[in-house]
């Protein structure tokens, strides 16, 4: 019973990451910037964005989901290597 039940978490442990990161909540017409990416990197963002189930999401979408969800998880961390790295000009 423990592996049925195993298997029902990992889907749904799937089934979260792929609507928090796998989504596409960019307006179609959003102009992001250029960022260069390892080609080791690329390739595995790319396969997952493929694989996801609308097929509309795009890597550039992909991408700021994982930076957006980086960025309030450290946001703590983030602010105070900023304000001991930030120095007042007077």
């Amino acid at each position: 019973m423990k592996n049925l039940f195993k298997k029902t978490e990992e889907k749904n442990d799937t089934k979260k990451y792929e609507d928090q990161f796998l989504t596409n909540r960019l307006p179609a017409n959003s102009k992001g910037k250029v960022v260069y990416i390892r080609p080791e990197h690329h390739e595995v963002l790319i396969r997952l964005v493929q694989l996801s189930k609308e097929n509309k999401t795009t890597l550039y979408a992909y991408i700021d989901n994982i930076l957006e969800q980086h960025l309030k998880d450290h946001a703590d961390d983030i602010k105070a290597y900023f304000q001991q790295h930030f120095k007042p000009i007077l």
